[in-house]
């Protein structure tokens, strides 16, 4: 349970920790319920093709938190000013036409 947002839903009971180790508060968790999300559907066949989605998304200044499922085909992404869903798609749309991939909103 290292990240604040899986924090919020998976292990309400046990003690809270940041991925640097400090304890999570419930100003912390506050502030995630109060992030805008979004969600991408994206074809992704494999862990590289996340990997490479949750990378292109976390270089996006104001992206808090992204999970990739591939499963789904989803990729849910927490997020605050200065980014946006459109370029945020735009930068999932340069690698799925490179990957031959189809991203989308949800």
């Amino acid at each position: 349970c290292a990240s604040p947002r899986r924090l919020l839903s998976r292990c309400l009971w046990r003690p809270r920790r940041t991925e640097s180790g400090r304890r999570v508060s419930s100003d912390d968790v506050a502030s995630l319920r109060a992030m805008p999300e979004v969600v991408f559907n994206a074809q992704m066949t494999c862990g590289g093709c996340s990997g490479a989605c949750t990378r292109i998304l976390n270089k996006v200044d104001g992206v808090s938190n992204v999970d990739a499922n591939l499963d789904t085909q989803k990729i849910t992404v927490v997020y605050d000013t200065p980014a946006t869903p459109e370029a945020m798609l735009e930068k999932l749309q340069v690698w799925g036409k490179n990957a031959n991939k189809a991203v989308s909103l949800a």
